[in-house]
């Protein structure tokens, strides 16, 4: 999904793609990964290459290779639980509508308000089993989830306030 992302923002070559990747903050990604997925994307017919400068090849996105994004970035059956999977997502929320954006933030943030609640019942139920150093870890998880609910209260009603906004982008 994230290579489909990017290229659907312009053609790459693949060390562009690596790079833009690694930027993005999900992963230490070698070559060795990227250029069979890529080979993977164009036998599916997701996206095409051609010669570009030098002995590079350029990847571009096709017709069916968008389609078959915003089906799998919109797909409701989507990880909202995954960490890496729900932030994946996200970097690419400007190709989903206002109200999928909003379902998608509401649903992740229900994910948390689960674990937090999990978890505070761990540590009363653990608290004098474990030694100082596993509370605060257990105790770190609960203000990093809570942080994390915070921030997505902004965006959603940063995005409630956008959608009817003059110029806010629509797709």
């Amino acid at each position: 999904m994230a290579i489909l992302g990017l290229l659907r923002e312009g053609p790459m070559h693949g060390y562009e793609l690596k790079q833009r990747l690694v930027d993005l903050g999900f992963w230490r990604i070698s070559f060795g990964s990227v250029y069979p997925a890529l080979r993977r994307l164009e036998r599916a017919r997701f996206i095409e290459v051609s010669p570009g400068s030098g002995r590079r090849k350029e990847y571009r996105i096709t017709a069916e290779g968008k389609e078959h994004f915003q089906q799998i970035l919109e797909d409701e059956a989507s990880e909202v639980e995954n960490t890496s999977a729900f932030r994946v997502r996200l970097a690419f929320f400007k190709y989903m509508n206002p109200e999928t954006r909003i379902d998608f933030l509401e649903r992740r943030k229900t994910v948390l308000r689960e674990r937090i609640a999990s978890a505070r019942t761990s540590l009363r139920r653990t608290a004098d089993r474990v030694d100082r150093y596993t509370q605060s870890l257990m105790e770190h998880g609960v203000r990093s989830a809570e942080a994390d609910v915070a921030w997505l209260d902004e965006l959603i009603a940063s995005e409630r306030t956008q959608d009817g906004a003059p110029g806010a982008e629509k797709i």
